[in-house]
């Protein structure tokens, strides 16, 4: 399908430049191209169920989008929903540390919430 859009290239890294931008995989070069879908849905579905849902819900049903194998790019979905997948992260480390004023910077909760995904899997 490239190769059909892509005028004249000579090289593999002519494949992966697309409108100026030279890309380091195919697949993001499709991206790019609009060949494949994005997974705006995918953000929007977790960002719809964190206002009515649980943090554990939220965790839950990023898992279950990662095991049905229809998110296109499971990075860029965590990168731009893991604050909401962590909600209710800091009251669990609260209850499990007895204490109440623990504080969790971003890394910490970060690294707390892929700790819970891990479980769920």
């Amino acid at each position: 399908m490239m190769l059909t859009v892509v005028k004249g290239p000579t090289t593999y890294e002519d494949i992966l430049k697309v409108g100026g931008t030279q890309y380091f995989s195919f697949r993001d070069a499709c991206f790019a191209m609009g060949f494949l879908e994005g997974d705006k849905e995918f953000i929007l579905a977790i960002k719809e169920a964190s206002e009515w849902g649980s943090g554990k819900f939220v965790r839950k049903l990023f898992v279950i989008m990662l095991l049905s194998g229809t998110v296109n790019r499971p990075s860029h979905v965590w990168n731009n929903t893991w604050t909401w997948i962590s909600d209710g992260i800091l009251h669990e480390q609260r209850l499990l540390s007895c204490n109440p004023e623990l504080s969790l910077n971003d890394e910490e909760q970060y690294n707390f919430t892929l700790v819970e995904i891990e479980k769920i899997l």
